[in-house]
């Protein structure tokens, strides 16, 4: 249970506070207090588990107690039990077909090293609490041919090959695998990339396989926390990143080498992140009680109203920042300024996500036009949405 300087005001708040306490009961297994549940409303925590991708957790938690057979709302009961019956089926699906692909990775000699949540899931205390919605491995760059036509092969339609730093396959009814060429490429931090260029002198070989590598637990861990503050920093991030945080932690903090660990988030400039996130998620999970400061309050706040992938307010908020970093408000001059650079990107666009561009400058002209063209047509919605949203901030 936690206690916290902002006052709960509105019942989306409270089932953010709700989420929570189950998240707790059901990392620790724990039954929820009969007193607790009942002044739930089922119908607002229900979409802010969905929001956060934690509707399977959130029901293990609630299936304990018999405040679900007791709701009048069968059909709301009926729908989350499906979703947790989905995150089971969904995890055991894309463990198959990983191995599928990893054995294909055995058999053509490339290396290869899982990432974030197929290792972050076999933490959890149950099969299909940790809610997947992809797979994520790096691999040897110099196969992305033969990743391709092997994908392909079995049925997967492709994006984004060759484009950024990681490509997309996806396949009905629930396979999603991001193939990354590299942990980082340099739109979002150039430091970073640099950081993470040589990755393979971190990775540690696995025994039981030929070509499988993994992070020594340290690594791993710093990695998580790039990957967390890239989110925080951008369209934003959920609850569920500071639940794999406590997750990790309650297994492999007491054997860390901290200093190690200081040394490299001091390079990657994330110290002070990863130590409000430490701190936050163990507040909130702890079977103890907290009190959070007023600080740590404001943090969940923007966490809780975050969800899963972040908004796309966030995200442009943090935009017209950079190009105003003063503390006053956004004026038309810096509005203007984020509307020249969608419609005109940097180099460093052309380099990610339109290579032969970047090769051959001179098609630069035709490429915006085609993009105007594409834009219009295919997100329209997305864009008449994204300049609302533009025109109505003010702060």
């Amino acid at each position: 249970m936690i206690e916290t300087a902002i006052k709960i005001q509105n019942p989306v708040e409270k089932a953010g506070y709700d989420m929570i306490y189950l998240v707790t009961c059901s990392l620790h297994g724990i039954i929820p207090e009969q007193s607790i549940v009942e002044q739930m409303d089922l119908t607002v925590l229900y979409r802010m588990a969905k929001y956060h991708s934690l509707t399977a957790m959130i029901f293990m938690a609630l299936e304990s107690t018999d405040i679900l057979l007791r709701c009048k709302d069968v059909q709301l009961v009926k729908t989350w039990k499906d979703a947790k019956e989905k995150a089971i089926r969904k995890n055991l699906m894309l463990d198959v077909e990983r191995n599928e692909i990893l054995s294909f990775m055995e058999r053509e000699g490339i290396w290869y090293l899982p990432l974030k949540g197929i290792l972050l899931k076999e933490m959890y205390p149950k099969l299909g609490m940790r809610q997947m919605a992809d797979n994520d491995i790096l691999y040897d760059e110099q196969y992305q041919k033969e990743l391709l036509t092997f994908m392909t092969k079995r049925g997967y339609k492709a994006s984004q090959i060759g484009k950024g730093n990681h490509d997309v396959y996806t396949k009905v009814p629930v396979y999603n695998y991001e193939l990354h060429t590299a942990l980082y490429g340099s739109a979002f931090d150039k430091s970073w990339e640099e950081y993470y260029r040589n990755v393979k002198q971190r990775m540690l070989k696995d025994r039981d396989n030929g070509f499988g590598y993994h992070f020594k637990a340290e690594d791993f861990y710093t990695y998580l926390m790039t990957h967390a503050y890239k989110h925080y920093s951008g369209s934003g991030i959920g609850l569920r990143s500071l639940v794999d945080t406590y997750v990790y932690l309650q297994q492999k903090e007491a054997k860390f080498n901290w200093h190690y660990v200081s040394v490299e988030l001091e390079e990657l400039r994330i110290t002070e992140f990863e130590r409000e996130s430490r701190q936050l998620c163990k507040k909130l999970f702890s079977q103890k009680r907290y009190s959070l400061t007023q600080m740590e309050s404001e943090a969940l706040t923007y966490y809780l109203g975050c969800g899963t992938y972040g908004t796309m307010k966030n995200n442009i908020e943090k935009k017209l920042r950079k190009c105003q970093p003063d503390e006053k408000a956004v004026t038309i001059v810096t509005k203007l300024k984020y509307y020249f650079g969608r419609l005109i990107p940097d180099m460093q666009h052309y380099k990610n996500y339109a290579p032969i561009v970047y090769q051959h400058k001179m098609l630069i002209p035709f490429y915006l036009i085609f993009r105007l063209i594409r834009g219009a047509i295919r997100k329209r919605k997305l864009i008449i949405n994204e300049i609302h949203i533009v025109h109505k901030i003010r702060r």
